[in-house]
């Protein structure tokens, strides 16, 4: 199959459907473990899987649904391995110590996934904005069952942490992810003015950082009252 589409069968059965699907979410998955999602059009999409840009529309509206549904995916995933990421907390040994290495595991497991870490940092700015009603419908739903999840696994994880507690905590890992993310990987431009001696507390480790508001958050709903 060529760029021009000569050559395209259109996948009809659902199946297919879901392997030319997936086709397209294995190029746009390529092509950010080497760019940003602000350098990667439909166009480039398309070429990485085959296929000319009108055809990817046979089965995404638009860029922005192909990475929406690519977050979902690249999400799951993550959530799949993150039992065995996580070591469970003594619960004899809930101290400063025992959240701190849960923090640097948490953080570590994000930090090795850096396609969705690329793609929390702009679901809200870019992603959500220019997709259909239904298409943020969907999203959404399947983000809500992703956090309940994820606060699932912390809550089983983390001595001391309510259910609500762990959901709070569960909700604020994208928003931590979409503060530092970008800080952690900015532009030429202020890569190149951060090597500055004088801006090293500029420079942002992602990992380290997001361990740090993590351990903290931890420790805040820990200790809090629940209303």
């Amino acid at each position: 199959m060529g760029e021009t589409g000569q050559g395209f069968i259109r996948a009809r059965s659902p199946e297919n459907r879901e392997l030319r699907r997936q086709s397209i979410l294995d190029a746009a998955g390529c092509l950010l473990s080497k760019a940003q999602v602000a350098d990667i059009t439909l166009r480039d999409i398309g070429r990485e899987a085959g296929i000319a840009t009108s055809n990817v529309l046979r089965y995404f509206e638009n860029r922005e649904a192909v990475f929406l549904e690519l977050f979902n995916r690249q999400y799951r995933a993550w959530l799949d391995s993150l039992p065995a990421d996580l070591a469970p907390v003594d619960a004899e040994d809930g101290g400063p110590t025992a959240t701190r290495r849960f923090a640097d595991a948490y953080a570590a497991s994000l930090a090795a996934r850096p396609v969705l870490c690329e793609l929390a940092s702009v679901l809200a700015s870019v992603l959500e904005r220019t997709v259909s009603v239904e298409t943020v419908r969907t999203f959404k739903r399947d983000a809500l069952d992703n956090n309940d999840r994820l606060a699932d696994l912390i809550h089983a994880r983390v001595p001391g942490l309510d259910p609500a507690a762990a959901k709070e905590l569960a909700s604020a890992t994208s928003v931590l992810i979409a503060g530092l993310w970008p800080l952690a990987h900015p532009g030429p431009t202020v890569t190149a003015a951060v090597e500055d001696p004088a801006l090293l507390a500029a420079h942002v480790d992602f990992p380290a950082r997001f361990s740090r508001m993590i351990e903290l958050l931890t420790n805040a709903l820990r200790g809090r009252v629940a209303p």
